[in-house]
């Protein structure tokens, strides 16, 4: 009995420990796997505090948050007309108020002298002020003629590069980023980092048609304004805007041209950070946060929107974010009015340690915690592929090959791939010339030996007697195709050189090749995802596809007078894949042995396959219908025609069907439940 006691109490606490781990944490962590989907993962950063009180003061819609050299934070309280200076633990030090200058600061900066830089919309001015608050300089809409007349300046963020340029987003202007030299009352040195507008094919059409005015008011047509700014210690710009592409972040260089494409877009950015590790952090209007490698790789993506809970970790609008020396996150809430904090858990500074000693070149120091990251969870992604990069740069290529495989990095398990290869033929060069030598010797030897002897003749007599079963001769007949399609078309239209069942031997043998090519090609040209087989799909769509194809080819000849049967065309339609059977088996081989820098090789068979059955198919119909070369390309684009015919009325049938069946599945579900409810 005390046993059995014991147990459930153990049992209640891991199930209270579970709940309280779950509370601590109101969100999921997720990553990118090896197909560049989210796979959940452990839980990157902790939310540890809400700092919603300095001193007796509290924020009023806040839209910006920056830590200065001190480690302090400065706060632009919008609500407030103000800047707080605070702690990171959510101490006051001071308040900066300006009655006269300081209306809606909504972007903040601080130098390395500690002056503080406040971009206030109203006032139409970047404020400069000094440590003790007093207004040192203002910087006022530019006079230069190139800044245009008519364009808004309203400073919406600012920051400052070392040279003591400044980065002014403005709001509503879409001519990209004011950059402004520190001399004289600054400079206007010209727009930075536009951004571009999506030009589609609507859009174009729009654009010639509509005026000025009216395009002004169509989305999509003038481009969006930087929602937000931050700059690294390498004078990099990093700017954020509320876009669904790669436009949400960009890293912009001295010439204002990005240099980073995340392989994971947020959507509708509000706010992004820099560490000095260079991890690159960004928030969203949906309260997930993101972070990524300075390569632009997705390592996390945490946090969930505020739905009124108001529980720690989770947001509503994200106005600002910095980040700290230990990856530590300070993320400002404008509606929520306060700074939440979320520490990196254990794995994740693992993560940063490993990528930090990595990046630093110290390959042989950074596997160890590239493997306790392993050890953790064996499907991290970016644990596997920097494993494979650190054993790479070791020169231990074959567990380079395996790490890169398990993490999805096609580049790097090419790279390896061409080391481990060009390895094996070093060592085995020699043994590969005796064997080729040894070859044609025998080969030679044996042709000499056949001339005296003829000991070759009951082997020559047997493969010949093999060649002329009826069937396999039929579907050996196929390769006439290459040679001569005139004399093949001839041969199935008037010699009976081949048959229905043989047609189908060379399209199941085709289909098999292709489902070959698909599922066991080399793993730098596999296109399916490793484990996933829809071969029976595969099937229906092949055969389905090219029976679809026959059937409207022959009854478009038999309106347009056409000569062949339908037999002729299964066959011939058959008979013109013949190409596949010779090329597909050697582009199976070559994937598996080739690298992404032969993949010249690769695309060369596919063009000359696909394009040589292309070339079969025309020649076919014409020589089976005796068509001149002209009218053939009529009825290809007619058969074209009555293929997307039939199956837009497929379609359409299909879909009545399924309404019929939900329809008499619905009504017997009523007559159940109303039967049921009776009795």
């Amino acid at each position: 009995m005390k046993k059995r006691i014991l147990i459930l109490m153990l049992l209640c606490l891991l199930l209270v420990s579970a709940v309280g781990a779950q509370a601590s944490t109101p969100y999921r962590t997720f990553t990118l796997g090896v197909n560049k989907e989210l796979v959940e993962t452990q839980t990157a950063y902790e939310p540890v505090r809400s700092m919603i009180r300095f001193g007796e003061e509290t924020l009023k819609d806040p839209q910006d948050l920056r830590m200065g050299k001190d480690g302090n934070l400065y706060i632009a309280d919008t609500g407030n007309k103000r800047v707080l200076v605070v702690t990171r633990e959510g101490e006051l030090i001071r308040e900066i108020k300006d009655k006269k200058n300081m209306k809606t600061p909504s972007g903040v900066n601080v130098d390395e002298e500690g002056n503080i830089y406040v971009a206030d919309e109203s006032s139409r001015a970047v404020l400069v002020y000094n440590k003790e608050g007093t207004l040192i300089r203002t910087w006022g809409r530019p006079t230069h003629p190139l800044f245009g007349e008519t364009a808004p300046y309203k400073p919406r963020k600012v920051v400052i590069d070392k040279r003591g340029n400044l980065y002014i987003s403005s709001k509503g202007n879409t001519n990209g980023i004011v950059q402004l030299s520190p001399a004289g009352e600054g400079e206007f040195l010209g727009y930075y980092g536009a951004n571009t507008s999506s030009v589609s094919f609507l859009t174009a059409i729009r654009k010639a048609i509509f005026s000025e005015e009216q395009l002004s008011g169509m989305a999509g047509i003038i481009p969006i304004s930087v929602e937000n700014l931050c700059i690294d210690d390498k004078g990099m710009v990093y700017a954020v805007s509320q876009t669904n592409d790669e436009r949400s972040l960009r890293r912009l260089n001295v010439a204002g041209r990005n240099t980073m494409v995340p392989d994971f877009w947020t959507e509708l950015t509000t706010a992004v950070a820099v560490s000095e590790g260079g991890s690159v952090f960004t928030a969203n209007a949906n309260g997930r946060i993101v972070e990524y490698t300075s390569e632009g790789d997705m390592l996390f993506v945490f946090g969930a929107f505020d739905s009124g809970d108001q529980r720690i970790g989770t947001f509503k609008s994200v106005t600002g974010m910095v980040a700290d020396e230990e990856y530590r996150l300070y993320v400002l809430d404008s509606v929520l009015g306060s700074i939440q904090v979320l520490e990196p858990t254990e794995f994740t500074s693992l993560v940063h340690t490993a990528f930090t000693l990595f990046q630093n070149g110290k390959y042989e120091e950074s596997k160890t915690p590239w493997g306790q990251v392993q050890r953790m969870n064996s499907l991290f992604t970016y644990a596997n592929t920097g494993m494979g990069e650190a054993l790479y740069r070791e020169g231990e290529y074959q567990d380079a090959l395996t790490n890169f495989r398990n993490s999805g990095n096609r580049q790097g398990y090419s790279d390896a791939w061409w080391e481990l290869r060009s390895d094996w033929l070093h060592s085995h060069v020699g043994l590969i010339l005796i064997l080729l030598a040894a070859l044609v010797v025998v080969w030679q030897g044996l042709k000499l030996l056949n001339r005296k002897t003829r000991v070759l003749a009951p082997a020559g007599k047997a493969l010949r007697k093999i060649g002329d079963i009826r069937i396999l001769n039929q579907t050996g007949y196929c390769f006439r195709m290459l040679k001569n399609p005139y004399d093949c078309c001839y041969g199935i239209k008037r010699e009976n050189r081949a048959s229905i069942l043989s047609a189908v031997i060379v399209l199941v043998l085709v289909f098999i090749l292709i489902e070959i090519s698909k599922y066991f090609s080399g793993f730098l040209f596999k296109t399916v995802q490793e484990g996933q087989y829809e071969v029976l799909n595969d099937a229906i769509m092949f055969f389905g596809v090219w029976a679809l194809l026959v059937i409207c080819c022959y009854l478009v000849c038999t309106i347009k007078e056409g000569e062949a049967r339908f037999r002729d065309l299964f066959i011939g339609a058959s008979y013109v894949l013949t190409p596949m059977l010779v090329f597909l088996p050697i582009r199976i081989l070559l994937t598996n042995v080739l690298t992404f820098n032969e993949a010249f090789f690769i695309t060369l068979i596919d063009v000359v396959s696909y394009g040589w059955t292309g070339l079969l198919v025309v020649l076919m119909i014409m020589y089976l219908n005796d068509y001149s070369f002209k009218r053939t390309l009529v009825i290809l684009i007619l058969t074209a025609f009555t293929v997307l015919i039939v199956a837009a009325l497929g379609f359409v049938i299909w879909v009545l069907v399924n309404q019929l069946i939900n329809f008499v599945s619905g009504i017997y579900g009523e007559v159940v439940y109303r039967f049921v409810r009776r009795t």
